[in-house]
């Protein structure tokens, strides 16, 4: 996994609207060729999203939107004390994706 005290390492920062206490970091993650959220482990208690790097190069703000669509379905079901799987198929914005384990994260990947 990937040290989240490195700093230079975060592009960006997601934070709930209704409660800012809850933000994700999104990571560059070299080693790895991608990009992984970090702070859903520990908001949440639920696997890391990693994202490869060709679908952020692609399109980084649709890949922004997937994420914060994730995080608020995620937030929903914990102020409500629900429990939250992810989902192994997801649509946003007219665009087909998956989502399976694979190691310590939850992959995101573009439907075949």
């Amino acid at each position: 996994m990937f040290d989240s005290t490195k700093a230079p390492n975060i592009i960006a920062t997601i934070k709930n609207q209704d409660n800012p206490a809850q933000a994700v970091d999104i990571l560059y993650v070299a080693s790895e060729n991608g990009f992984a959220t970090s702070g859903i482990i520990e908001h949440f208690g639920l696997r890391e999203i990693f994202i490869p790097a060709y679908m952020v190069i692609k399109d980084l703000e649709l890949i922004g939107t997937i994420v914060a669509v994730i995080l608020e379905e995620i937030s929903q079901a914990h102020e409500s004390e629900g429990v939250f799987q992810y989902s192994p198929h997801l649509e946003v914005m007219g665009k087909d994706y998956t989502m399976k384990r694979s190691g310590e994260y939850m992959m995101l990947e573009e439907a075949q």
